[in-house]
């Protein structure tokens, strides 16, 4: 975690693409020079920091925690609306994670794809909302934990089957990538991804940044996708283009090692890590929360995770700054 000081930024970076560019935009790169930091030390790159002995410590859930502090995730437009109109709120909780020790802040760019924003009549705002959500973890942060900007998939996290074709992939992912690349962000998250073809595609607009990227998958006990496929086969897909961490979220706590075992079993495998939930997902794609996993439950499972040699550990639905800090003190 990089000390307080007076941080003057330097960056410079390639043109970033708007909507109406073309598919070779996911050749594109982008380039930023290192942030110095005047009368303090440098913070360690991210790639850097990963081949440190400790692990690094992910935040915890921001949509259940809006809900937790009481806005209203029950209308079409809560993403645009909570980043528009309550920046406030989601600028407190990135604050809290980062107290409760936190080295990764998760930026709220979840629901910020143009098709997401679509039929809201608000895609022409991909762009914007993607920078400002950026921008609030910046502004929570005050360099103290490097930002991740998150990429989900198109459609909904729990339904494979509704994964468009590749050249919507293509273009989505394009340019959200483009548009983190251009807000600044640390390192790109990749995350609750249920298809290998999705998961590659926005690998490959990720990397095509020049940024480091991360890639996570929702998957069950035995380690297969919500697609059917495995996470062994996902990681044979993405590992000519080395994410820097491979994950898997949204799942039990208890089920994580079992998830990743056969990834394990292999010296020459992946840098893993995990952020598990504390809830269950309902028939009908009804999320219930549970109040059984206290923050010292949960830490024992970071625990376990730790012992096991995962890499980046955090939170993901249900967690809170209070689980974060549970797991800070195993660290």
């Amino acid at each position: 975690m990089m000390p307080e000081g007076n941080a003057v930024a330097v960056r410079q970076r390639d043109v970033v693409p708007r909507l109406g560019d073309g598919e070779d935009v996911v050749r594109r790169r982008y380039h930023r020079e290192k942030t110095r930091y005047e009368g303090t030390p440098m913070r360690a790159p991210f790639l850097k920091r990963l081949e440190m002995p400790r692990p690094l410590l992910l935040d915890g859930a921001t949509g259940t925690e809006l809900a937790r502090r009481g806005i209203d995730l029950n209308v079409p437009s809560w993403t645009a609306g909570v980043i528009h109109d309550q920046p406030e709120v989601l600028r407190q909780i990135h604050r809290d994670y980062v107290e409760a020790g936190t080295e990764i802040v998760t930026a709220y760019t979840f629901r910020t794809h143009a098709r997401n924003l679509e039929s809201l009549g608000l895609a022409h705002q991909a762009r914007e909302l993607t920078l400002r959500a950026v921008e609030i973890a910046r502004e929570a942060c005050k360099e103290k934990a490097y930002v991740a900007g998150c990429v989900a998939p198109l459609e909904d996290c729990y339904s494979p089957q509704l994964t468009p074709d590749i050249d919507q992939l293509r273009r989505e992912h394009a340019h959200m990538a483009g548009f983190l690349a251009e807000a600044g962000v640390d390192v790109i998250l990749i995350e609750t991804q249920v298809t290998i073809r999705e998961a590659v595609i926005a690998a490959e607009a990720a990397q095509a940044t020049g940024l480091p990227f991360c890639v996570s998958f929702v998957c069950g006990r035995s380690g297969d996708l919500l697609s059917g496929e495995t996470l062994v086969d996902a990681w044979r897909a993405l590992a000519s283009l080395s994410p820097a961490v491979f994950l898997v979220n949204c799942l039990p706590g208890e089920e994580v090692l079992s998830a990743l075992s056969p990834l394990m079993a292999n010296d020459g495998g992946p840098r893993l890590g995990a952020y598990a939930n504390t809830g269950r997902l309902l028939p009908g794609g009804v999320w219930e929360a549970t109040s059984g996993v206290l923050p010292a439950v949960y830490a024992g499972y970071a625990r376990a995770w730790i012992e096991s040699g995962l890499r980046v550990i955090g939170g993901c639905c249900g967690t809170t700054p209070e689980h974060i800090s549970a797991i800070r003190a195993c660290l």
